[in-house]
């Protein structure tokens, strides 16, 4: 099965756009979206359903991943003095790991230099 999602997003169109994905993504989505604690066994029994969500699934969590990062770089770059233990609580990082994602992202990993 597969669910129709509809984002309004702000553009110089001002159109809605609609996206089908399957609905293990949908109920994925949903859940994350709106801080469930829940996460549900996924519904489809057919291997292909399984692979496209599976393989759906990933390219998602790579984006978001990117996402995630250059918003914390720019979260860094809104003041020399940006609060990097908030950035890292946001981004739920131990210090370490937000030093590589800023240093990815071209910020100075520290800023004892």
């Amino acid at each position: 099965m597969a669910t129709r999602i509809t984002f309004d997003l702000p553009g110089a169109s001002g159109e809605s756009t609609t996206v089908v994905v399957p609905d293990d993504v949908a109920f994925a989505l949903y859940d994350g979206l709106t801080n469930s604690r829940a996460v549900t066994d996924p519904k489809a029994e057919d291997f292909d359903e399984l692979l496209a969500s599976t393989s759906l699934l990933s390219r998602l969590i790579t984006h978001l991943t990117l996402s995630r990062e250059r918003h914390i770089a720019a979260a860094d770059a809104t003041s020399p003095n940006a609060n990097r233990r908030a950035i890292g609580i946001a981004a739920a990082m131990q210090p370490s790991q937000l030093g590589v994602v800023l240093e990815r992202n071209g910020r100075p990993r520290s800023r004892r230099a």
